[in-house]
């Protein structure tokens, strides 16, 4: 009987088995710029801001770490990229393979960039931005594409 005994309190009960999801975990940011300081200051403070960020110098990049599986909440790109694709290029990839994923673009030639806006259907912001109404124009995107999925 003991040894019964044993084997039943090495059974892991029902609440060891069945994996939640945390409702903790940070968004995750995909930010694509292919200035390296611009890239590093933005990530450190989203970080310091609760999100997880990914960092990527082009739109091929950022691409490819979709296509590899990576788990994005939000993509922020600038407008003018280094490689084959821009970000109005990205937006389009984005909204054609990963429609629940909000696109936030910042382009320094605002003008230019709001009339071609309505053909990504990307929200685009000016630059040189202030790095904490980033942070609240991500929050707000991620907070409607909760609403829209709910």
């Amino acid at each position: 009987m003991d040894i019964v005994h044993i084997m039943e309190l090495r059974k892991p009960s029902m609440a060891q088995v069945i994996a939640f999801p945390r409702e903790d975990r940070r968004p995750t940011v995909l930010v694509v710029d292919d200035a390296p300081a611009i890239r590093g200051f933005l990530c450190d403070h989203l970080n310091e801001s609760g999100f997880q960020c990914l960092a990527v110098g082009s739109g091929d990049e950022a691409v490819d770490l979709f296509e590899q599986g990576a788990l994005v909440d939000l993509v922020f790109s600038d407008v003018q990229l280094a490689g084959s694709m821009t970000g109005f290029g990205l937006a389009r990839w984005v909204t054609e393979n990963r429609p629940a994923v909000p696109v936030l673009l910042a382009s320094g030639d605002l003008g230019k960039a709001c009339a071609q806006q309505e053909l990504w259907g990307a929200e685009i912001m000016p630059k040189p931005y202030d790095f904490d109404s980033v942070v609240r124009r991500i929050h707000a995107a991620i907070e409607t594409r909760i609403r829209r999925t709910a």
